[in-house]
């Protein structure tokens, strides 16, 4: 059951039914998987068309082919201008949710096409082989954590302790690590404790989609009102949970595998 303030256009749901609380959380995962199409087709898009831009521009010069500098300019200010951008409205799109006064919709679109572009620059680095299997394992490791977060319950309310202790742990071995780099103690050990944060900060990343998965759901079963601010803002979430996951997982898969361009 839902019901239209004809003031402020706010949509009310009764989440005491479990329909309309099916009807939410669908609304929020829809959402999501909208802004991660969205990306992939900015990133695969941009990357790609440049790189074809590139190369067709390209000149031989004896065995070396120069590249139009322009366009090479043209590129980096155009990914630095956007990861500034895509900087400032993580912190606008919260910002103007709490406040509660204009629609999100369009800041969420301009974020998810910032970060589009953002990660078009692994279209230059890594194989397409490499990102797409990383999506496909991505998407399984979301959707167990997003099963895991669903069908807990209570308010894990121990999780917290833990995603602390990993952050805490996770910059204490980075401290240490590049304490033994700046006294010129490189060895093998710096590798393990590399791969050692690194882990750490991928824990974290899988148990924080898990904690959002169960405190959109607490949200769904609250049958507080809202707008569809609230749908969007859980779907931005979600949807930054997942791309955090995704940078990782290409790391690794890119490490294993050993195939870059």
């Amino acid at each position: 059951m839902s019901a239209y303030n004809q003031n402020d256009s706010q949509v009310i749901y009764d989440f005491s039914n479990k329909q309309t609380k099916g009807a939410f959380l669908t609304k929020v995962f829809g959402m999501m998987f909208i802004c991660l199409l969205i990306t992939t087709v900015v990133a695969a898009g941009f990357g790609y068309g440049f790189q074809y831009l590139l190369m067709k521009t390209a000149v031989v010069d004896g065995d070396v082919l120069v590249l139009d500098q322009n366009l090479v300019t043209g590129l980096v200010v155009t990914l630095g201008v956007s990861i500034i951008a895509l900087l400032v409205m993580s912190f606008v799109l919260p910002i103007t949710f709490m406040r509660g006064r204009h629609n999100i919709l369009v800041p969420l679109m301009i974020y998810v096409v910032l970060m589009g572009i953002m990660l078009s620059t692994f279209t230059f680095i890594f194989d397409w082989v490499i990102l797409v299997e990383s999506f496909g394992i991505t998407s399984l490791i979301f959707g167990v954590m997003a099963l895991l977060g669903y069908i807990s319950k209570g308010r894990l309310a121990g999780i917290g302790t833990i995603l602390i202790g990993l952050l805490i742990g996770a910059a204490g071995l980075s401290l240490v690590n590049w304490l033994m780099i700046m006294l010129g103690q490189v060895s093998e050990a710096n590798v393990r404790l590399s791969w050692i944060v690194s882990l750490l900060i991928f824990a974290f990343l899988m148990l924080v989609t898990l904690y959002d998965v169960h405190r959109i759901k607490r949200i769904a079963e609250a049958g507080a009102g809202n707008n569809n601010n609230l749908t969007y803002y859980c779907a931005y979430i979600l949807y930054s949970d997942f791309i955090a996951i995704l940078i990782r997982v290409i790391y690794y898969v890119a490490m294993i595998s050993g195939r870059r361009r």
